[in-house]
This record gives C-alpha cells, structure tokens and sequence, in this order.
C-alpha cells in the first residue's frame, strides 16, 4: 500500500514537471521569442509551402496563415496528451477512461475534429466570411480590388514595418496600415484614421537594442475617423516615431501624460550641428542653384565637405584612424541628414566615440570627419 502511494506521488511529480516544459513550449510557438524566429521554428516558416509567398500575394497569404494559426493552436492540448503519452508509461489514449488525464484526453482529440470540421466547412469554398475579407469590404464592396491595392504597395520597398513581439507586426505603406497578429489582419486606410501616442514605457534592458540597453516603447492608438475598423494599437520603439510620422505623412498627437525620451541619434544630431555651426563656411557662388537634399527631398542642400582638420594617426585606444579624404562632390545634402548618416556609420555599442569617428561621403566615398562638415554660405553673406 505504501509502495503505490510512493508510485502515485512520483508520477504526479512528473506529471507537473512535463506539464509545465509543455506549457513553456506553447508559449513559445503562440509567442515566438527572438531564437525561435531566427530558427525558422514558427508556423509560418514550418508551412511556408501551404501559405505561399506573403510578397506576391499579402491577403491570401494572411488568410491562409491566420485559418492554420488558429488550427495548429487548437490542437495543442491534443499534442499535449501525445506528449504525456511517450514520456509516460501509462496509458493516456484507452478505449474506457478512467481517470481525468485520459478524459481530457479523449476531448482534446474530439476538439481537434471539431475544429478541423468547423475550419473546413467555413473556409473551403470561399473566403467571404473570415474577418479580413470583412474588413476589407467595408472600403469596397468588392474585396478584391482593395486587396489588388494592398498586394501591390506591399512590394514596395520603402514600406514601414515594425515588429516587437513574435508575429505580431506593424506594416505601413503609401496608403494603408496593416496590423498582422496572429489570429487577424486588421487594414486601415491612412486617409481614414487618426493616430495618438496614448502611452510609453522604458525598459532598463532590452533584446530589441543591440548593445541591450535600455530603451523606450510608445504605443499609438490607431482610430477611424469613419468607424469602418475597431481602434488598435502599434507598439513601437520611441526611436521609430519619427520615421512612422514621416512615412504616413500625418500628424500623431501625444497625450499629455506622454513624455518620448529623445533617442540617442536624435541627441547626436543636435551636437553634430551645434558642431558643425562652428566650423568653417564654405562659399557658394549661385545658392539659388542648389538642389533638395537627397536624403529627404524637403530641404536644400546646405553642407560642402572640405577638409579642415589635422590628421590624427592613432584614436584613444591606440587604434589607426584613416586620414580624411578632400571631396569633390557638389552640395547635395541638409546638415540634418548628414548628421545621421554619419551617425548610421559609427559603433552603436560605443557612442561615446561618434563625435570623434570618421565616415564615408555617400557619394564619393571620401573619408571625413564632423570638422570636414562646412555650412554653405552665399558671396553676399547669406544661404
């Protein structure tokens, strides 16, 4: 009698303990974390041959995804009892149950015939009621068109995409905003919403930075001004915000409780130009010459390159440095822009050398440093 209470209590022991290594396991296939993704060990990855490609067809793609998403998660309390089933030696698959392991067993499997009846019946002909195509409807009675629209700005390769959390995403385009999860994908259309900073949290240490340290998340309500689609929520980086505002092209308003921390870029490009206004200018004979900036086409070239500085072989930690090169491009670039491409060639992990660093001319390849950055000025004394 003692002997079976001792047996009963070790298999409960285990019984625990495989449960929660499944549990962890579910975890990670409903939220994928970093390593798994990078592993390729998702659903989307495992079946990319049943859902096709997501670049040539983005709707159909995400309805078959989100139909076999919901499936695959359905059957993991079956799996689960298949797992409990090799690592243990009772049995949990009997014709007669007896307990409430081989019970519950029975329903997981009667689950999974339920689910993959109920998905068969609703979506093997048509798409027509799955949410996306309803959603889609609500802009055009035909879906097809706006799904035409959708595919077609989602080749383009300037779109905005944000990804924090596993499969959940973020994409912006000319004209839409697609909000991917894992059960749904919810399509607004830019000229229809508003968008609000409601609030914004930091984290100490981050695996979304590389040098995982802290960082800032803001999250972005995302309303219709029609009411065609629910409110929703993008989660981005703080240091994202303002590459989301410019590529909608709209302006995203801030709750007063909401403070944005300034991101390290941003701070460096407000010493790179507190810099560079005392250097040197540089004289420009014909200013009304100049063309937009090749970085954001708003504003005028208004840097030269010319070098000015005295060649230091050796940095700090006693390391070569290359020599500045002089360049010879024309004027083609803002300050504001030149300062974050110089920012974009400097060691993330060590921000403590950018001012110091070197970069390249996007143009001509020529080595410079913050010194070599000359303001323009006109013959008369103005640009």
């Amino acid at each position: 009698m003692h002997w079976n209470y001792y047996s009963t209590d070790i298999m409960a022991q285990d019984t625990v303990l495989y449960t929660i290594i499944y549990g962890l396991f579910c975890i990670c296939i409903i939220f994928p974390p970093v390593e798994f993704i990078s592993a390729g060990f998702t659903i989307p990855s495992i079946f990319s041959s049943l859902l096709g490609d997501e670049k040539f067809d983005f709707i159909v793609y995400h309805l078959r995804r989100t139909v076999l998403t919901m499936f695959i998660h359905s059957c993991l309390p079956f799996f689960y009892f298949i797992f409990l089933a090799v690592v243990q030696d009772d049995p949990i698959f009997v014709v007669h149950p007896t307990n409430i392991l081989q019970m519950l067993a029975h329903f997981s499997f009667l689950f999974v015939l339920l689910s993959a009846t109920y998905f068969t019946l609703r979506y093997m002909r048509s798409w027509e009621s799955h949410a996306t195509i309803q959603c889609l409807k609500r802009f055009d009675t035909d879906w097809t068109r706006v799904a035409d629209s959708i595919n077609t700005e989602y080749r383009n390769i300037d779109n905005f995409n944000v990804s924090l959390a596993g499969i959940k995403k973020v994409i912006m385009t000319n004209s839409w905003i697609l909000n991917v999860t894992n059960y749904s994908l919810v399509c607004a259309h830019v000229a229809d919403v508003t968008l609000e900073a409601v609030r914004a949290d930091e984290h100490p240490i981050s695996h979304h930075e590389q040098s995982g340290g802290p960082a800032q998340f803001v999250d972005i309500e995302v309303r219709s001004m029609s009411n065609k689609i629910k409110p929703f929520i993008v989660r981005i980086r703080a240091e994202s915000f303002r590459d989301m505002r410019d590529k909608l092209n709209k302006p995203i308003s801030v709750a007063r409780e909401v403070v944005l921390r300034q991101s390290l870029s941003d701070r460096f490009v407000e010493a790179f130009l507190e810099q560079i206004s005392t250097n040197p200018t540089y004289s420009y004979p014909n200013p009304e010459n100049l063309e937009a900036c090749l970085g954001c086409a708003t504003e005028r070239a208004s840097v030269k390159l010319l070098k000015n500085c005295v060649h230091v072989e050796v940095d700090e930690d006693g390391e070569r440095r290359p020599p500045c090169s002089q360049c010879y491009c024309r004027p083609m670039w803002c300050e504001t822009c030149m300062a974050r491409i110089f920012a974009a060639k400097q060691d993330r992990n060590h921000p403590e050398r950018w001012m110091p660093g070197k970069a390249n001319c996007p143009t001509c390849r020529a080595v410079f440093c913050v010194l070599d950055v000359c303001l323009l000025e006109a013959n008369d004394g103005t640009i």
